[in-house]
């Protein structure tokens, strides 16, 4: 009895078999995933560049605005009532725990750029291209971009609290120097690549911003000579609706998480025609009553975040100026930027001035902190703090080059 009834089991199986595989074999090719080796092709080149520039946007407003809020620019407060993550805490506190999970995406995002921008330079180089504006067109962006994510990796990420630096694909811990010369590197590459004016003034700005972020005011004021100039349009991340600016999710309009340092309203009460050029601010009130200052700079989801203006040039030049590099005017410089948003010209200008130009002109633009870093201005947290973004634990526990 017991071999019929396994041999009623059996049949049904033996005849279902070629059945099951030849369903398996007839089904339609995936329609939302493309074949890895087809996208190292001429007739790919422009969609894998757009690839790129979209996790660029994606990342760019989403490190700085975590940047701001770690130095002294912007801050959280529980007394938000719209405050509710304690992981923007630990980053404003410079109290942060390796398995921060807001850190951690961030990383992963900011990785994810830097080797999607290397793929494309890979895949530029291993096309044999009839058109030679598509091949610049991969390598001009391929290394823009390569060098923007080096760039932010060595101005955002650390070892431990004050060793700066980061990991390319699993490998060993790089100084921030190191990482920054890799920065520079790339820029340089991207120059090779295109002939186009403003692409050439944009680039020299960025290698200017590298040189700052590296102290080395000699070769910034080579590269910002050859950088941005006035009606140059702004170089931006640009977003949409359906992939909002940072500031706007979780530092304004969106949620106002993070709320900015009060010396922004001293700054619009002492001149109110900051209010409407540099320094946009709205007010939420806190549950003790306070009212905290927010920025609405960004105050769409699809405000394109803003990472180089031909300003941020003028001020990098003047800097350089005053301290003994590079020639021009320095006051001229920074009154022309002044001047562009309705401000009275100053009279003098010294270092010091010069500081509280970039932290007006350059609010919430992701800078701050690389001022803190560079001693251009103080440090603003009190004993053992991060003083960059930590690398998070997952790279930690998956890295054998690093300690645990």
């Amino acid at each position: 009895m017991k071999k019929i009834k396994y041999l009623l089991i059996a049949l049904p199986l033996i005849f279902l078999s070629p059945a099951c595989e030849d369903y398996i074999s007839n089904v339609d090719p995936l329609i939302d995933r493309v074949q890895d080796e087809l996208l190292t092709s001429e007739a790919q080149t422009v969609f894998v560049v757009r690839g790129v520039q979209q996790r660029f946007s994606v990342v760019a407003s989403q490190i700085s605005c975590q940047m701001d809020l770690l130095s002294d620019q912007m801050w959280y407060t529980n007394d938000n009532p719209a405050a509710s993550f304690p992981t923007f805490e630990e980053i404003d506190k410079g109290a942060i725990l390796l398995v921060n999970a807001t850190i951690t995406g961030t990383y992963r995002q900011l990785g994810e750029l830097r080797f999607f921008a290397d793929d494309l330079v890979k895949r530029a180089n291993a096309i044999t291209f009839k058109d030679a504006a598509l091949k610049n067109l991969a390598l001009y962006n391929g290394n823009l971009y390569g060098g923007i994510a080096r760039f932010y990796m060595a101005i955002g990420f650390a070892l431990t609290e004050n060793q700066p630096g980061g990991i390319y694909d699993g490998g060993p811990f790089l100084p921030a120097s190191q990482i920054l010369d890799d920065a520079i590197a790339k820029y340089r590459a991207a120059l090779t690549a295109t002939t186009v004016p403003r692409e050439i003034r944009i680039v020299n700005s960025l290698l200017a911003k590298a040189y700052f972020a590296k102290q080395d005011y000699t070769n910034a004021a080579t590269s910002a000579a050859l950088g941005m100039i006035s009606g140059d349009a702004d170089f931006t991340a640009l977003n949409s609706d359906v992939s909002s600016i940072y500031y706007w999710g979780f530092a304004g309009v969106g949620r106002v998480q993070i709320v900015v340092d009060d010396r922004f309203t001293g700054y619009v009460t002492a001149d109110p025609r900051e209010a409407t050029s540099r320094i946009r601010l709205a007010t939420v009130t806190g549950t003790s009553r306070r009212v905290y200052p927010y920025q609405i700079k960004y105050n769409l989801q699809a405000s394109p975040f803003i990472m180089m203006t031909w300003r941020e040039n003028n001020l990098m030049r003047a800097e350089c100026i005053l301290r003994g590099q590079g020639t021009g005017d320095a006051l001229a410089l920074v009154n022309a930027n002044r001047t562009h948003h309705g401000l009275l010209p100053l009279t003098a200008i010294t270092l010091p001035v010069i500081y509280v130009e970039r932290d007006k002109e350059l609010f919430v633009q992701g800078t701050r902190l690389m001022d803190q870093n560079r001693g251009a201005v103080p440090w603003h947290l009190t004993g053992t703090t991060w003083r960059y973004m930590p690398i998070p634990n997952t790279e930690r526990l998956a890295n054998p080059n690093l300690p645990k």
